[in-house]
């Protein structure tokens, strides 16, 4: 198990290493592209481009593993990364256009945004062992903000969080009860939550608006005007649809199997026109997409991870014995004893490694394991 633990370690020093060491210059490749209109073409001649390549960087194991980040948060900005490129030949037969060019790529930058993206994908997947997370955004009435989800979504998956899970099925009520509720310490909420969505992690997002019309507040004082009474919007067209627009934030990302904050914070907007509420929004949340996307990949950063672990029916003998037992163990470095009933005692551990790893090493000091998943264990 350490040499598991070493060997994943050394391999993450070893993919920084190498891609640090490369040079940065302008790769030119000749790459022909495909489509129904001269400009997909075009578009699809510069992503076989980049993915020439990527090749060249990546091997075809990593390649195949991460395709979909690859797909989609590379080569969907593939001018970015085409510093110049020549049409060296055009075509159209069969409604389709198809182009062939000579593009210099910048691979300097493709090299360091594919680097970037796999290296936070890696420690996902050995620090975190890849989660699982919900999304779940609700304004003060417990009504589902899809809008507001998909904005965190996008970050957490630009990030490397590749198994976002679809909670758009979530009971109203329960919706209703995550609006009001203090995750911390609401055991019963999070039971009921794990029951019916299998995740690891899930990020709450309240919003609170608070939107008002400017047109039905915009005074006529000429006594002498006969339209005292008739809103400026009416007669004028352009003061139709004016709103301006206050909107409040919060989020919390929460394990869901140990009850660990991850992430807290708040953020506040103003908007004004016919695009207010969106506006406000924008502002509400800019800063705090980015705080949860950084809490969310320092967690996988870190090689030491906490892990709950539920000892039933004595098995490793009394409390002492059992903080003993488990202090022992290679990797472990705190264990705190969190709680205890006549069959069941609470202990969480930090760990130098995953939940997997720390099972293995219960198994080869002969403790049985009866479940577990990415950050608790039952014995």
């Amino acid at each position: 198990m350490k040499a598991n633990i070493a060997y994943r370690s050394i391999c993450l020093v070893l993919l920084l290493s190498l891609w640090s060491m490369s040079i940065a210059f302008a790769a030119t490749v000749t790459a022909k592209g495909q489509g129904g209109s001269e400009r997909t073409a075009l578009n699809d001649a510069m992503r076989q481009a980049i993915e020439q390549e990527i090749g060249i960087y990546v091997d075809s194991r990593t390649y195949v593993e991460n395709y979909q980040v690859i797909q989609d948060r590379i080569y969907t900005q593939s001018e970015g990364y085409i510093r110049d490129y020549q049409i060296l030949d055009k075509s159209f037969f069969n409604d389709i256009w198809t182009i062939v060019i000579r593009a210099d790529v910048r691979d300097e930058k493709l090299r360091a945004d594919l680097m970037s993206r796999l290296q936070k994908k890696a420690l996902i997947g050995a620090n975190m062992m890849d989660p699982r997370i919900g999304v779940l955004a609700v304004d003060s009435n417990g009504d589902q903000d899809i809008a507001l989800e998909n904005i965190f979504i996008s970050e957490l998956q630009n990030q490397g969080f590749s198994r976002i899970i679809d909670l758009n099925q979530i009971d109203a009520s329960v919706r209703r009860r995550i609006a009001s509720a203090d995750f911390e310490g609401d055991w019963e909420l999070r039971n009921a939550l794990s029951t019916q969505f299998n995740v690891d992690y899930i990020v709450k997002v309240t919003i609170n608006k608070n939107t008002r019309d400017i047109n039905a507040t915009i005074p006529i004082n000429d006594p002498n005007s006969p339209i005292d009474a008739i809103p400026l919007g009416d007669l004028i067209p352009d003061l139709l649809n004016l709103n301006k627009s206050e909107v409040t934030v919060t989020v919390r990302m929460m394990n869901m199997n140990t009850g660990e904050i991850i992430y807290a914070g708040s953020g506040s907007g103003q908007g004004s026109g016919k695009q207010a509420e969106s506006k406000a929004v924008q502002k509400a949340t800019s800063g705090l997409i980015r705080e949860l996307a950084d809490a969310a990949i320092n967690k996988a950063a870190n090689p030491e991870q906490h892990v709950t672990i539920l000892i039933t029916n004595g098995a490793l003998g009394s409390m002492g014995q059992a903080y003993q037992r488990i202090s022992s163990l290679p990797g472990v470095s705190h264990v705190f004893t969190r709680s205890t009933s006549y069959d069941v005692i609470q202990v969480d551990v930090d760990y130098v490694g995953t939940a997997y790893d720390l099972a293995m090493e219960m198994e080869q000091a002969g403790i049985t394991i009866k479940e577990m998943n990415s950050e608790y264990i039952k014995i």
